[in-house]
């Protein structure tokens, strides 16, 4: 399964929303694509650590996103 929410000014809150998601016990999602959107090092720490739970997403575009820096490219690297 994939969604696909690229360009629709998702922000930090917006990955809150779908931290919830990605943490669901029957989280089937194996795809998540948010390209061009408003994510940022919060949003990242955000879906990085709801991916620490998740054993089903196998892709995750976040190109695109200019508020990620470094230190948020290595939250996600690191897990």
């Amino acid at each position: 399964r994939s969604l696909f929410l690229s360009e629709n000014s998702i922000s930090a809150d917006g990955c809150r929303g779908l931290a919830k998601l990605l943490q669901g016990g029957d989280a089937a999602l194996t795809s998540l694509y948010l390209r061009n959107n408003q994510i940022d090092d919060e949003g990242v720490q955000v879906l990085a650590e709801a991916l620490q739970s998740n054993t089903s997403l196998t892709t995750l575009n976040l190109r695109g996103n200019d508020g990620i820096s470094k230190e948020g490219m290595t939250m996600l690297l690191t897990l």
